[in-house]
C-alpha cells in the first residue's frame, strides 16, 4: 500500500494524538495514585510522633 505524497504529508504535519493521550493515561494513573496515598494511607496513620 503506497501513499500519495499529499497524504505523506498530511502525516507529518498532524500532531502525535496517541503519544498525547498515551501521557495523558500515565499522568491521571499517577495523580490517582499519590492521592490514594494521600489520603488512604499518609493522613490516617497521624501526625509523627
Amino acid at each position: 500500500m503506497s501513499l500519495s505524497e499529499e497524504e505523506k504529508r498530511q502525516i507529518l504535519n498532524s500532531s502525535p494524538k496517541g503519544t498525547w493521550t498515551l501521557m495523558l493515561i500515565v499522568a491521571a494513573g499517577m495523580v490517582l495514585a499519590w492521592l490514594f496515598l494521600y489520603f488512604g494511607v499518609f493522613l490516617p496513620r497521624g501526625t509523627v510522633h
